[in-house]
């Protein structure tokens, strides 16, 4: 059975020290400590709450959460790893950086069982609004999780919101092995593009909306290159079911992506990026940093991805579903996705009464 309580953990000068501070104030609250692993119990100080906060960071009195007030709330969900065993990350690839991961108002998902599967470096902040896990997870001194409505581990995993989407059939090639660089800027129209996509040498690439196939070949941005396209779906697959790309952005690069509406004439609603769930494990980064804003679904099962981007004011409607994710730099999501087209899994099950 999953455990649920609203929470928020934080890096503190220790047990003894703790209990002292807290003996002095006099509520009742549950305090869980940074650097102890989910699976040990947490321990009861005397608190008062709003004191507490500001003081020491750490979680809110333990609530038990029903089944039916998590189906009730709203659902959002921004970042969902499908991986049974596997690892969510944030800045443990370089623990130098305090890196933030902000999910405003909406959901995070980690379906591996394994122990610490959800791990933070020290100086590492993840909020969301509610947190699903389907192990447990790992605080080095000095991270920071928060979940402002509730957070469970041992949760029963979601159901992938994609699972039945399949690869629209698609013609020969529109372009072949498609560069632009030396700070060319050019408009392209939807079509099959055979050996991806590559934007590179302050190169501006304008996508024209509708549904972008990349056959046996990368969508790779290399900085300063610029991608913009509004109602864009880049789907990369393979017809013979080998050599798949990946997504391949890196920093100093500016992407503006924004998925198909419901409704929209072209494309695929709610998906802006998407890799073939038939392609074989690999790695996608996604490493542009505040300048790369993709609105709507980034599809990535099969992808282990290292994700650095979205910005406060640049992302709206945003969502990462993928096999493994490890944040090396700030990330930002939100879920304003109003007639967006993007689809989000029931909360899991298996929560206490």
């Amino acid at each position: 059975m999953a455990a649920a309580v609203p929470i928020s953990v934080c890096s503190t000068p220790g047990r003894k020290a703790i209990a002292i501070a807290l003996a002095a104030l006099g509520a009742m609250a549950l305090v869980r400590l940074a650097g102890l692993s989910s699976d040990a119990a947490p321990s009861q100080y005397p608190t008062q709450p709003s004191r507490l906060a500001n003081m020491f960071l750490c979680q809110q009195p333990a609530a038990r959460v029903t089944t039916a007030a998590l189906e009730g709330s709203a659902r959002g969900t921004c970042v969902m790893v499908l991986a049974g065993a596997g690892k969510l990350s944030v800045g443990l690839e370089d623990p130098k950086r305090d890196v933030i991961v902000s999910l405003s108002a909406c959901d995070l998902y980690n379906a591996s069982r394994d122990a610490d599967s959800t791990e933070l470096a020290g100086g590492a902040t993840l909020s969301a609004r509610n947190i699903f896990l389907s192990g447990t997870y790992a605080l080095a001194p000095g991270a920071i999780m928060t979940a402002s409505r509730y957070l469970a581990t041992h949760a029963s995993p979601a159901d992938n919101p994609y699972a039945r989407l399949a690869v629209p059939s698609y013609s020969e090639c529109t372009r072949n092995n498609y560069k632009l660089d030396k700070q060319t800027t050019e408009t392209v129209t939807p079509g099959v593009y055979c050996g991806g996509i590559e934007v590179a040498g302050g190169a501006t690439l304008n996508l024209e909306p509708g549904v972008y196939v990349l056959d046996q070949g990368n969508f790779a941005v290399s900085g300063p290159g610029t991608v913009i396209g509004a109602g864009v779906t880049i789907i990369l697959t393979s017809r013979n079911g080998s050599s798949y790309g990946t997504v391949d952005i890196r920093g100093g690069s500016t992407i503006a992506i924004t998925a198909p509406v419901d409704g929209a004439a072209g494309g695929i609603p709610g998906i802006a990026i998407w890799i073939d769930e038939h392609a074989p494990p690999a790695g996608a980064f996604l490493d542009g940093g505040n300048t790369q804003n993709i609105n709507g679904a980034l599809y990535l099962p099969s992808r282990w991805v290292r994700y650095s981007g979205g910005s406060p004011s640049g992302t709206r409607c945003s969502q990462l579903v993928a096999l493994t994710v490890a944040f090396t730099g700030n990330s930002y999501f939100r879920h304003d996705c109003a007639g967006a087209g993007v689809s989000n899994p029931a909360p899991p099950p298996l929560l206490p009464e």
